[in-house]
Order: C-alpha cells, then sequence, then structure tokens
C-alpha cells in the first residue's frame, strides 16, 4: 500500500501545505479529515487480504501436513496389496525374493556348490621378465607400457580381448583403466610382501563364476602367468531334482522368484512363495495416523475461537471426505468393511484407530477376499474409491482444495490491485485538496492582508481627527 494509505489512523496533525493565513491550521485539519475518510475502504480491504493470506496459509498446512499424507498412505497401501506375496527359505541357505510375475507355491532347492570366482595376479619380478618391483603403488608400476591387451576367455568361448590405455605410470591408476573399461573382471592392488619389504602386485578376479582365463600383455610379455592364476568353477544347486550349473549365485527358479544362494546345505530346503498380508496392516496402521494426523488438525479451525477456516465449508469438505474412506463398506463378501480389518473408531474418544488381532484375524487365510475388498487403484475395491476421493481433493486441476488456495490466492491478488486502484485515488484527493486548500489559504491571507491595510487606514483616519480636533 502506498504511503497515503499506511498514513491512516494517524492521531497527529499533517501538514499537506504551508499556510499564511489565520485558518491554514483549520485548512490542513480538513484535509486530513477528509483523506482518513478516503482511506476507511483500503483498511477493510487490507484486512480481508490479511485474513485471506492466512486462510491459504492454513490451507496449505493442511495440503502438505495432513491431506497429502493421507494420499500417500494410501498409495503405500495400494503398493502392499499389490505384493502381497513374500518368500522364504526354510533353511537359510539362500535369500528368496519375489517380484512381478511370482505366485503362490513351493520348490525344493539343495545348494551343492556355492561355485568360486576366477584369480590371476601379475608376476613376481624374475631374471626372465621386465615387471618392475613396485614398492609404492602411488608412483611406481608393474610396466612402462601406455598400452596393454586384457584377454578374457569363459570356458570354450572364444577370448574377448580389450585395450587398455593408461600412461599414469602408477599401479593404482592401471587398476582403475583396468576398472574402468567394464571388460568383465575386477582389479585391485595387493602387497604379496612384507611390511618392510612390500612388493604390490595387480590382482584381477573374473566378474562372474567359473572358469575364466585371465591375461593382461604390456605388449612385450603377459603380465599373469598361470603358476599366480586359479580358475574357478559354476556353482550348482538342485531345484526340485533338476541339477542346474550357473556362473552367477543370483538366480531365478521361477517367473517372478529369485534367490541367492547364500551356504550349501545337506539336503534338500524348501523354498515357499506365499501371500503375507504383514505389509498390508502397517500400511493400514501408517492410514490410521495420517488420518488421525488430519482430523486433528482439521478440528482446530471448528466453533468459536477456531483457526483462520473457522465456518468454512471446505473444513466440511474435507472432514466428510476423509471420514467417507474410514467408513468404507462394501456390503457383501468375507471381508466386507474397513471395520472388519481392524479399522474403526472408538467409542469413547472417536478417534479412528487400528486393532491388529481384528486385522489378523480377519485376514488368517482370506488373502483372496482381502485382495477383492482393497481392489487396487483402477480397479474397484478400497482403493479405487480412496484414490478418486483423494484425486477430488488434490488434483491440481480439479481438486477442491487446490482450487480454493488458488481461487483464494487469485483474490489477494486482485483485492491487491484494488488496493493499490484506491491508494491512488486518495493521493489524488489529497493532492487535489492540497492545491484547493492552499488557493483558499492564498485568498484568505490577501483579504487579511487587504483588511489589515484597511484597518489602518481607518485608524489612521481617526488618528488625524483627533489631532486635529486638539488642535483647534
Amino acid at each position: 500500500m502506498g504511503s497515503v494509505a499506511s498514513s491512516l489512523g494517524s492521531s497527529s496533525a499533517t501538514t499537506y501545505f504551508s499556510g499564511m493565513s489565520n485558518y491554514s491550521t483549520d485548512l490542513n485539519n480538513a484535509i486530513s479529515r477528509e483523506v482518513q475518510i478516503a482511506q476507511l475502504p483500503i483498511q477493510l480491504l487490507q484486512n480481508n487480504v490479511n485474513d485471506m493470506t492466512n486462510q491459504v496459509q492454513t490451507l496449505q498446512n493442511l495440503d502438505t501436513n495432513d491431506i497429502t499424507p493421507v494420499q500417500n498412505a494410501i498409495t503405500s497401501l495400494a503398493s502392499a496389496a499389490a505384493n502381497m506375496l513374500s518368500a522364504s527359505v526354510s533353511d537359510g541357505s539362500a535369500t528368496a525374493t519375489v517380484g512381478s510375475g511370482a505366485t503362490a507355491g513351493s520348490y525344493s532347492l539343495e545348494v551343492n556348490n556355492l561355485g568360486s570366482y576366477s584369480q590371476s595376479d601379475s608376476v613376481a619380478p624374475a631374471a626372465t621378465n621386465t615387471v618392475t618391483t613396485v614398492t609404492d603403488p602411488t608412483s611406481q608400476n608393474i610396466s612402462a607400457s601406455a598400452s596393454y591387451t586384457l584377454t578374457v576367455t569363459v570356458g570354450a568361448a572364444a577370448p574377448t580381448t580389450t585395450t587398455i590405455s593408461y600412461s599414469g605410470g602408477n599401479l593404482n591408476g592401471l587398476a582403475q583403466a583396468i576398472n574402468n573399461a567394464d571388460a568383465g573382471v575386477q582389479a585391485t592392488v595387493v602387497n604379496m610382501g612384507s611390511n618392510s619389504a612390500p612388493s604390490y602386485q595387480l590382482s584381477l578376479q573374473s566378474d562372474q563364476l567359473g572358469p575364466v582365463a585371465l591375461q593382461l600383455n604390456d605388449g612385450t610379455q603377459n603380465l599373469l602367468p598361470a603358476s599366480d592364476s586359479t580358475l574357478g568353477v559354476l556353482a550348482q544347486y538342485t531345484i526340485d531334482g533338476q541339477s542346474v550349473s550357473t556362473n552367477s549365485d543370483t538366480v531365478t527358479l521361477a517367473p517372478g522368484l529369485t534367490v541367492q544362494l547364500t551356504r550349501t546345505n545337506t539336503s534338500a530346503a524348501t523354498v515357499t512363495v506365499a501371500a503375507n498380508p504383514s505389509a498390508v496392516g502397517d500400511a493400514l496402521q501408517s492410514f490410521v495416523s495420517a488420518y488421525q494426523m488430519a482430523i486433528a488438525d482439521l478440528d482446530t479451525n471448528r466453533g468459536q475461537g477456531g483457526g483462520p477456516l473457522a465456518g468454512q465449508s471446505i473444513i466440511y469438505e474435507l472432514t466428510d471426505a476423509l471420514q467417507g474412506l474410514a467408513n468404507y463398506s462394501t456390503g457383501s463378501g468375507n471381508i466386507s468393511s474397513m471395520a472388519a480389518l481392524g479399522v474403526g473408531f472408538d467409542p469413547n474418544t472417536g478417534a479412528l484407530t487400528f486393532n491388529q488381532s481384528t486385522f489378523d484375524s480377519a485376514t488368517s487365510g482370506q488373502t483372496d477376499a482381502l485382495t477383492q475388498f482393497l481392489g487396487s487403484a483402477t480397479g474397484g475395491g478400497f482403493l479405487e474409491t480412496a484414490t478418486n476421493i483423494m484425486t477430488g481433493l488434490l488434483d491440481p486441476s480439479t481438486g477442491v482444495l487446490t482450487g480454493d488456495i488458488s481461487t483464494m490466492q487469485a483474490n489477494i491478488t486482485s483485492t491487491n490491485t484494488q488496493i493499490t486502484d484506491k491508494d491512488n485515488q486518495v493521493s489524488q484527493l489529497q493532492t487535489n485538496l492540497t492545491q484547493q486548500m492552499a488557493a483558499a489559504d492564498a485568498m484568505i491571507y490577501e483579504l487579511q492582508q487587504q483588511a489589515t491595510e484597511m484597518q489602518d487606514m481607518f485608524t489612521a483616519e481617526q488618528d488625524a481627527q483627533i489631532g486635529s480636533a486638539n488642535g483647534a
């Protein structure tokens, strides 16, 4: 708001012009009264802006801190409902995970051999080669070459060669250059000497299990002799009586079912894939917590002395939407309501609560009924209803809450424009009144001067007449 409006309510006298008449103070006061009267609508508009600003901030807090967390809890519930299958291994010889496409079932798994990786180390200095003794891998290298050929031969397959260009002059850098080539090997630097007489060598390990021949040539000699090389072996396991060899310790037993082999076992373990609704229970607890937080914050905007949104319809719309989620019921099926899953209102406090025992009892052996009741975001059931309700509240284009925020922000902008316009009008009124009162003051002053002159002339005439009479 401009400087004119900011002076509204000031009790101190304001001097708009410096007059010379005896009425200049009265004329300035008249301007002040007119300006203050003209400013009254501006103050009312500013009060409206302040109220709307508080309301917008409260709506935004409800969006961020309350309604969006409820939406996130519903999203988490949808994820849990879509991934109720879990896998376990009876003896811990492997860890199992399920993914898309997995189905309930059980499998017999015997881990016969965990397998091993192939490894080769650089040749130690000898009279038959020119490999440098490396006591400091940060400043020395096993070869002065700037180009190396890495050869990787997997089993009986044709060798694969990769050119390693490195001229940095230190062993650590050569190992990093090999790793950067992503050629199926992992290079490390190992001290194969003692602390007092270190001897750092390059060690290569294959990325996959099984026999993989590794060789590094610097253009004049092979740097990885057979005497310092060990070929790995494939991992072996038996699934439902069928023996399988693999070059990885992570294997797919069935669509969507992956296990990582961790140790051998002497008898077959059972890998079980079954529905586990515990994650759904956790998600329902999170939903109840988010719901209660939202209701508590909405309640602060009710009744006499309530928050900035007290009496606003949006509070009742949000409350009704949330209660619709908590009271959702299909009226049919083995699981037909949120209450059947342990989500219900405490009769004493009215708070929404989650009863784990009720949930466990309702879902035991009833995963199909649970899946049918929950549905999905687009496939019916509670989740589709909940998703539609939350979209109706939070959609950027059509959501009730987001729409109220946008409308109120637009109203604030519009009202501020009105304030600016009226402030300009008051400024112009002040300018016009100042000019008019200054002109009036000048005219009064001129009349006062004329009156003074006439009074002086009349006094002089009287004095002359008196003097003449006395002389006679």
